[in-house]
């Protein structure tokens, strides 16, 4: 029963966490970093739980070996990569720079084209209306991290979007954007991370009563704008 709570708790925390981040992480081993963030997921899961009146429950560092399973693979299919972190906007600054960086974005590209999505529900079927999720297979994105990992990606209106993980009608991930578009407004929250790459996210289930940031490259950090609709 507990475990089942846990994970209901976990989906919830999940689909919360979109809009707010703490940037702590240290260049350390990867082990380490993501032992790390497992220990601060677990923490700030407490916190939650707590602040929706489960103050009964035990530390979450001490649960059964059944629950702590259910949480590390939990917290294992939201990790792209430690440096990464685990919410959508701490993801650092592409760190592969020159002439080959977006080789693996110029491919795809090429491949697929600028618009393979018509309509704005990028990663999502909110509304459904029968139409598949278009997405094909990427590589080479300018991180060394992630290098030779594998993502979904697709392009609409001039713009690519890479897809880190999502649950149900939430989602997140980063989008190259070179030429300073608009992001649908379906995309609830976005923020540039340097060389025209950003980070984005949305909730359609569960939206944040708080606005998230909207900010595009070059405007100043106070200003949030309003997608285009």
């Amino acid at each position: 029963m507990k475990a089942s709570f846990l994970w209901f708790f976990c989906l919830i925390f999940i689909a919360t966490i979109c809009f707010a981040a703490d940037r702590t992480l240290t260049n350390d081993s990867p082990a380490a970093q993501k032992e790390r963030l497992f220990q601060r997921f677990l923490k700030e899961m407490q916190q939650g739980m707590q602040e929706m009146g489960q103050t009964n429950d035990p530390d979450l560092s001490s649960t059964n070996a059944e629950a702590q399973a259910a949480l590390r693979s939990i917290f294992d299919s939201m990790i792209v990569d430690p440096s990464f972190g685990y919410k959508w906007d701490e993801v650092p600054t592409p760190t592969l720079t020159g002439s080959n960086a977006l080789s693996g974005v110029d491919a795809f590209i090429s491949a697929n084209g600028w618009n393979m999505q018509t309509n704005e529900y990028i990663f999502d079927r909110l509304p459904y209306d029968g139409s598949p999720i278009q997405s094909a297979p990427i590589r080479g994105l300018p991180w060394e991290a992630i290098h030779e990992k594998e993502f979904h990606a697709v392009t609409h209106d001039h713009i690519l979007y890479v897809s880190f993980g999502g649950f149900h009608h939430d989602g997140h991930g980063v989008a190259y954007d070179p030429p300073t578009n608009r992001f649908p407004s379906t995309i609830n929250a976005f923020k540039p991370i340097g060389q025209h790459w950003y980070v984005w996210a949305f909730d359609h289930e569960f939206p944040s009563s708080v606005p998230p940031p909207q900010i595009y490259e070059g405007a100043k950090s106070s200003i949030i704008l309003t997608p285009a609709k």
